[in-house]
């Protein structure tokens, strides 16, 4: 097989997620569909159900418990961090592959073969910032109930010394940029940490997991401490090592359904079986979310009519 998918699974809600994320590679993987997958639990006191590990290794999928996350068990996000770079070396495919447990794929992922000369593909964040976010917010006040988007536009952005020094601390000498995917806006190359695909032999995912640990460790904190997008930070600093080596996949991929009314024609309007892999975040536990899409999706679509066996998920809350 030509690559390994990584997630990650905790008890609660992540179970039926991973459990559709498996069953969708199975089904709508094409080539890629009898490829390994590793689930990885990588916190203590986060053992998932017997039903879950029965239904995972129905899948073929192998379930890891090795305890990766100690130190910041306090920060779940960074299970993937650890679980990728793991994941990587456990590996013996061409390529490997993190994806949230929150996405499936509606198609052949064929971009994840990547080609000669790339190591590394993934999408863009989906917004610079988010509603009316304070420039001048000293105390913070307005971000202890939210997480502030750090993206940077560059020079003049009150986040783009946080980026410059980042870069310092990692011995980044790239600066590259993306355009945002919802509000099209150029910021530095900051990417969607849901889908992540790398050449196992780069080591790639090794290379996440120090940077994530120098940031950490540096103390080097978005404004007012918040740690909730370090994980997408740190990668921002992995593949500007090898920008150009980096392939920004097409809008297929990650494709954020929530957001959907924002984004241009033709992907706006596209059906699940046009697109490749999707990121549902938390809505496929709202009973009827898939028929109150906007832009609609058709009723008597193949994808919508298969994930009709297994919705809404039970809203299971984690400990």
């Amino acid at each position: 097989m030509t690559i390994t998918f990584i997630a990650c699974v905790e008890r609660g809600e992540l179970e039926e997620k991973t459990l559709l994320l498996c069953r969708s590679i199975r089904r709508y993987g094409g080539r890629f569909a009898e490829s390994p997958i590793l689930t990885f639990q990588p916190r203590l006191g986060t053992d998932v159900s017997d039903e879950t590990l029965r239904g995972l290794e129905s899948l073929g999928a192998t379930h890891v418990t090795e305890r990766l996350n100690v130190d910041l068990a306090n920060y779940a996000i960074g299970n993937k961090v650890f679980a990728s770079a793991r994941g990587e070396e456990m590996a013996t495919t061409e390529f490997v592959a993190f994806l949230d447990s929150d996405t499936i794929l509606t198609s052949e992922p064929s971009a994840f073969a990547l080609a000669e000369g790339i190591d590394a593909a993934a999408r863009p964040v989906d917004y610079w910032r988010h509603g009316k976010e304070p420039l001048d917010d000293p105390d913070h006040e307005h971000w202890k109930t939210r997480h502030r988007r750090v993206a940077s536009a560059g020079p003049g952005d009150p986040i783009d010394p946080y980026w410059e020094r980042m870069y310092e601390l990692c011995g980044v000498t790239n600066r590259p940029w993306v355009e945002t995917v919802g509000d099209r806006k150029r910021v530095r190359a900051y990417f969607n940490s849901g889908l992540v695909v790398a050449r196992r032999t780069a080591g790639l995912f090794a290379q996440w997991k120090r940077d994530f640990l120098r940031l950490i460790e540096s103390g080097h904190l978005p404004p007012g401490g918040d740690r909730h997008y370090l994980d997408q930070l740190s990668l921002a600093v992995v593949l500007a090592r090898v920008w150009e080596r980096v392939e920004i996949l097409d809008g297929r991929y990650n494709y954020p359904l929530i957001g959907r009314p924002l984004l241009p024609q033709p992907l706006r309007g596209a059906q699940l079986e046009e697109l490749v892999h999707v990121h549902y975040n938390r809505y496929f536990n709202v009973p009827g979310f898939l028929r109150s899409v906007r832009p609609p999706l058709q009723r008597d679509s193949p994808v919508v009519g298969w994930l009709g066996e297994f919705l809404p998920l039970r809203p299971v809350l984690n400990d």
